[in-house]
């Protein structure tokens, strides 16, 4: 009988909303630190995280004491989503201590992606997919959400026009989509956890810019009086349709199966993205539903009136960077299909 059947029901749903409080949490920390900028330990925010990461290590805890089978740790016995949910949430206490001391000894402005974050980022995937062994129909989606949240950076419509945007995309979710749709979590599965990643995602579109925030400290180069909300998700739904359609009777799917599904992936999200980044960029983007229209951004970023509109310079995604993509969606969807199955 598969281990997953073991883990307390009660647990494993306590487990999935620690899981998903993380990246919700993270969405929000990226309005607060973009609207105000006062980045304090016990900000609302951090407080939501260190909550989310603490009902994840309940939840874990409370299935290896009470686990009945699984994998064999210490003695005790418990489900493996159950033991890398709590590697990850003590990793996450390690990171923690690790960006206090980073922090005081080169100060608050060390970057974005510094060892410590890295360390968290890390800690964050655990949890998630810990989630995602123990509650397989919901719990890629929060790793779907999580990919979007580390490379929110590239996120804007402004970059979707650079190669390496696309890049990152077929190396990052094909692997979690191509797993879902292998595993088992039904029909639909990949395009459901699709689904779910970009919901959270438009949840804090849709949310955040309803909560008052301004800047508090400078330079303020866009005076805000609400938070920013995060850009508008990639629409990852309809390359995971495809993938799903491709998928739905290969469970023993190889590097063929790898290569039509990362083809597919990247044919659909090139030729749908490429086109819906135009549209955040113009006017009919300027609204409460899509926050585009070039008219969000932090109150740090000092950016001229031309360039929020326009495609900043990239890498061109001419025929030798589109194969790449190809490449890295199909090794990123064989790797899906390996974990999957």
């Amino acid at each position: 009988m598969n281990e997953r059947t073991h883990a307390p029901h009660a647990a494993s749903w306590l487990l999935l909303a620690g899981a998903l409080g993380v990246p919700l949490s993270l969405l929000w920390d990226f309005g607060w630190e973009s609207t105000v900028g006062i980045d304090l330990v016990w900000g609302a925010p951090h407080v939501m995280t260190y909550l989310a990461v603490a009902m994840a290590a309940v939840a874990a805890v409370w299935m290896i004491v009470r686990g009945k089978s699984g994998v064999v740790l210490a003695g005790m016995r418990a489900p493996v989503g159950a033991w890398v949910a709590l590697w990850g949430a003590m990793a996450f206490v390690v990171a923690f201590v690790f960006d206090r001391w980073w922090q005081a000894s080169y100060g608050m402005a060390a970057g974005i992606w510094h060892p410590p974050q890295m360390a968290k980022a890390v800690a964050f995937f655990a949890i998630a997919c810990g989630a995602w062994w123990c509650v397989p129909r919901w719990g890629a989606g929060v790793v779907v959400a999580l990919i979007g949240v580390v490379s929110m950076a590239q996120g804007f419509a402004n970059r979707q026009h650079d190669a390496f945007f696309y890049k990152l995309a077929c190396g990052a979710y094909p692997l979690v989509l191509a797993a879902a749709a292998i595993s088992g979590g039904g029909r639909w599965a990949a395009t459901r956890a699709a689904l779910l990643g970009m919901s959270i995602h438009l949840a804090a579109v849709w949310v955040l810019p309803l909560v008052p925030g301004v800047p508090e400290t400078g330079p303020i180069y866009n005076m805000r009086d609400h938070l920013l909300p995060p850009p508008f998700p990639p629409l990852i739904v309809l390359p995971a349709l495809a993938m799903d359609w491709l998928l739905a009777a290969r469970k023993d799917a190889g590097w063929r199966s790898a290569g039509e599904v990362g083809f597919a992936f990247f044919a659909v999200f090139a030729v749908v993205q490429w086109r819906f980044a135009a549209f955040l960029l113009s006017p009919g983007a300027d609204n409460w539903f899509f926050a585009g229209g070039g008219k969000q951004w932090p109150f740090f970023l000092r950016i001229s009136d031309e360039m929020r509109t326009a495609f900043w310079p990239g890498e061109v995604l001419e025929i030798k960077n589109a194969a790449f993509c190809v490449a890295l969606a199909a090794a990123s969807s064989r790797i899906g299909i390996w974990l999957g199955a």
